[in-house]
């Protein structure tokens, strides 16, 4: 069974999405219409102060390297689309 949707709090068009880190396996929930993610700590019924830029804050990126390119979408996890 799929877990219910969830929409985004900070932009409300797009559903959060379970993804991990390809750094450090790291899972958090990612609206991939404005990039705002919920940590594993955070309530996702809330608003979040965390996006893409803050969980890679401090990566050197290589040349043409973005942050979309460091993530994927869970596996391990039901998509709530």
């Amino acid at each position: 069974m799929k877990p219910p949707r969830i929409a985004c709090k900070i932009c409300g068009q797009d559903w959060l999405v379970p993804y991990r880190s390809l750094l450090d396996g790291s899972r958090f929930l990612l609206c991939p219409e404005c990039d705002s993610v919920w940590l594993p700590e955070d309530d996702p019924a809330e608003r979040t102060e965390h996006s893409l830029t803050t969980v890679f804050e401090g990566y050197a990126f290589m040349p043409g390297q973005v942050d979309w390119d460091l993530i994927e979408p869970d596996p391990d996890q039901p998509e709530r689309r």
